[in-house]
């Protein structure tokens, strides 16, 4: 049974493009108001130039969002920490044409990159709250690395529709928005 239910969530998560959250449904959303942000891959010593904006543009994506919900920037004992990464791979693709019986196949060969953003937040006690992905395949249309980035950042956090210090679902917060 649970290797069908596992080929299921497989099947209709790779059908349509969705964010993949949970929710810890024993948190208290009404004791959170502040948060810290933290990364490992960001604060590495190793990363390029390009990779540095990408993250920028991540953290001021998440502050924004955080802050659409009313959640105030805290280093200083915060009730929560909001954690990010973003995950990558590449992949190559070979495919084969025959032109015609007289000549050698051809073969074609491309490189794929895949990225997914991961955001978590923990409490005071490092339980985890409340974590939501993204795949940026679905966003691989979009020409501009940091409308791309907004949108991805935007979907995720449909999955998060708490407001500061409130333990009720704001539906608002359930919708991107696509204006800016």
């Amino acid at each position: 049974m649970k290797k069908w239910l596992l080929l299921t969530f497989v099947i209709a998560s790779s059908c349509s493009p969705k964010v993949v959250s949970y929710v810890n449904p024993k948190a208290n959303f009404s004791q959170f108001e502040t948060y810290r942000m933290v990364t490992t891959k960001a604060e590495s010593k190793n990363i390029s130039p390009e990779n540095t904006l990408v993250f920028d543009m991540i953290r001021k994506s998440i502050n924004d969002e955080m802050a659409k919900r009313s959640y105030i920037i805290s280093n200083i004992s915060p009730d929560l920490t909001l954690r990010y990464e973003v995950t990558s791979s590449t992949r190559v693709e070979n495919s084969t044409n025959q032109i015609g019986p007289y000549y050698a196949p051809q073969v074609n060969t491309r490189t794929i990159y895949e990225s997914i953003i991961l955001v978590e937040l923990y409490d005071s006690r490092k339980k985890l709250v409340w974590q939501g992905s993204f795949d940026l395949r679905q966003e691989r249309k979009e020409k501009k690395a940091s409308k791309a980035i907004k949108k991805a950042v935007g979907h995720i956090f449909t999955s998060y529709p708490y407001r500061a210090s409130s333990a009720e679902i704001d539906e608002s917060l359930k919708t991107i928005d696509n204006k800016k």
